[in-house]
């Protein structure tokens, strides 16, 4: 429990709202059981979703309560209101109310529970300085404030009440401005840390109601200035596609059609270099005298300066006798050990082959048909065909909804759909021509990102064709489909696939590689308890995509420590937990 405070320590569940009953309520939770809970205990609905809202903002994946259900509710919340705003509950609810602690108690005597409405805007008092936080600290003054959906989810408050910056001085009146409060539990600026509101006095409402107007005002003005870059980009936008299209040049000026770009593949190009002297006499250029050389720089000496009648600086001329055999490194004894070590080479012909007896290019060839152990190549590049098909079979089943999610995007793994000797990133994803997704589906280009136009395809099942564009042209594709299914096939995959990897039988892999594949298998699969992990379709394929570039290179590249000699394989039971 050390350090879990806010949603880490708790977590939200929607629920309805039969009755009160003095300090109890009764609620009824979304399977229908009903629950006696303290009044305090309850959240407005409104608040809820603010906190949901701050959540998703945040993405703290340890967070593990806040899943799809909670995203889809935002969404569909912020449809039906048009958006959920924390600057509109703080001013009409909250402005003049106090979100405190269990017990409040104001200068007149009276108590308060969580909530103490009616705060005033009073005059700060003379004498409050003189104030004394803990019998030993006073208040400089309240620099900051957090409203309480956000600082139940800050990492230095994590209780759901109004939380305010407070700049502490000593008893001696000293303040603490260049004090270092960072590393403290709630620490905040220099000498300053976050108080919650229990632990503010009632005498300073008139600071809590200064810094609530600051920080609308903040919210207010950066509102503005997000809606005026809105505003301006969406007048860009219109602009142009008022703009009429420039008019793009198909031939180059002599008659031939445009080069195509290898990058940009709608963009050509009309480029003719000069073309210079392909063969340069570099003879009758070569310095040959001492004043042809530059200032400060002069021949090699020996063997000196060339003579008009040197060509030795030409290399397109063939090599004389004389240049090509050095006798004074001629040895008829190193020369004879050489010739049998080639020899005895030679005649290993059961793994290797003498080349260039016909064309006199001679070299040795590695014998083609005999391999060393296979084992591990042949398990990975099996287990990899395991993967590749899975990731096909969810493309052609993509659920409405996970297009629609905000929390991870889902992109085509384009590697993972090609041959192993062709997976290399495209330079260009595109839907094909003639495919009525274009209306309801974007592509990205570069990544392969998928996002829906508007509400997505008027009618499911929706099919579409992703192609893959090099350089050399279009490469390869991928069928898929949206449907409507509110299945996650790719969980019940994740389970065929780790039944795959964990049966040594049919996937023998090497030791050391099944630890590194095993360690990323379980970011999506739980080996503890041999469930699949809740993840989203856009994680689960980079993932996926991920480990089949890995099985790809430990088939053919030694990227691992290869295992002892003298270790044996692996038990079945040994292999991983979900055995």
């Amino acid at each position: 429990m050390a350090g879990k405070t806010g949603p880490r320590l708790n977590k939200l569940s929607k629920v309805t709202l039969q009755n009160q009953t003095g300090n109890l309520a009764m609620v009824t939770r979304e399977d229908g059981s009903s629950h006696e809970v303290l009044r305090t205990r309850v959240l407005y609905w409104y608040e809820g979703l603010l906190i949901l809202q701050e959540l998703e903002a945040k993405r703290d994946a340890r967070i593990a309560w806040f899943d799809d259900r909670f995203r889809k509710l935002l969404v569909q919340e912020r449809k039906k209101r048009g958006k959920v705003s924390g600057i509109l509950y703080l001013e009409k609810k909250l402005l003049n109310v106090s979100v405190t602690g269990a017990r409040f108690v104001d200068a007149t005597g009276a108590a308060f529970v969580h909530r103490r409405p009616g705060v005033k805007d009073t005059e700060i008092p003379e004498d409050w300085e003189e104030y004394t936080a803990s019998g030993e600290y006073r208040i400089a003054d309240i620099t900051g404030y957090m409203p309480p959906w956000e600082a139940w989810c800050h990492e230095h408050a994590g209780f759901y009440q109004d939380f305010y910056r407070v700049l502490w001085k000593d008893d001696k009146g000293k303040g603490w401005a260049g004090m270092n409060l960072s590393k403290v539990e709630n620490g905040a600026e220099a000498g300053s840390t976050w108080e919650p509101d229990d632990c503010i006095p009632p005498s300073l409402d008139g600071m809590r109601l200064r810094e609530k107007s600051r920080w609308l005002k903040r919210k207010h003005d950066q509102e503005q200035k997000e809606k005026a870059e809105k505003d301006k980009e969406e007048a860009a936008a219109e602009r142009r596609k008022l703009e009429p299209s420039a008019k793009m040049g198909r031939y180059r000026r002599d008659g031939d059609p445009l080069s195509r770009d290898m990058f940009r593949l709608q963009r050509g190009h009309d480029f003719n270099p000069p073309q210079a002297n392909k063969d340069p006499d570099i003879r009758s250029g070569w310095p040959k005298r001492a004043e042809d050389y530059p200032p400060g720089y002069g021949c090699a000496d020996p063997p000196g300066l060339c003579r008009a009648t040197c060509d030795c600086m030409d290399d397109n001329r063939s090599q004389r006798p004389w240049e090509t055999t050095k006798e004074w490194l001629e040895d008829p004894r190193r020369a004879s050990d050489a010739k049998k070590a080639i020899e005895v080479l030679s005649a290993q012909q059961h793994f290797v082959r003498r080349r260039g007896t016909t064309s006199k290019m001679h070299y040795f060839e590695t014998a083609q048909t005999r391999h060393g152990d296979q084992t591990h190549a042949n398990a990975a590049m099996s287990l990899c065909q395991v993967l590749e098909e899975s990731v096909r079979s969810v493309l052609k089943d993509l659920p409405l909804f996970a297009l629609q999610e905000n929390r991870d995007p889902v992109r085509i793994p384009a590697c993972s759909l090609m041959k192993p000797l062709e997976d290399y990133v495209p330079v260009q994803f595109q839907l094909s021509q003639t495919s009525p997704a274009r209306q309801w589906l974007c592509l990205g280009e570069e990544d392969g990102k998928l996002s829906l136009i508007d509400r997505g395809p008027p009618s499911r099942p929706a099919p579409f064709r992703v192609e893959f564009v090099h350089p050399e042209g279009m490469t390869a594709f991928v069928d898929c489909m949206v449907t409507d299914t509110q299945v996650k096939s790719w969980l019940s995959a994740s389970s065929r696939i780790v039944a795959r990897f964990t049966d040594v039988a049919r996937c023998p892999l090497s030791r050391k590689s099944r630890g590194v594949l095993q360690e990323h298998l379980g970011k999506i699969f739980d080996f503890g308890t041999k469930v699949a992990k809740e993840v989203s379709l856009g994680r689960w394929l980079d993932v996926v995509d991920m480990l089949i570039r890995m099985l790809r290179t430990t088939a053919m590249a030694h990227v691992v420590k290869p295992d002892s000699h003298n270790s044996r394989a692996p038990r079945a039971s040994a292999v991983a937990l979900a055995r």
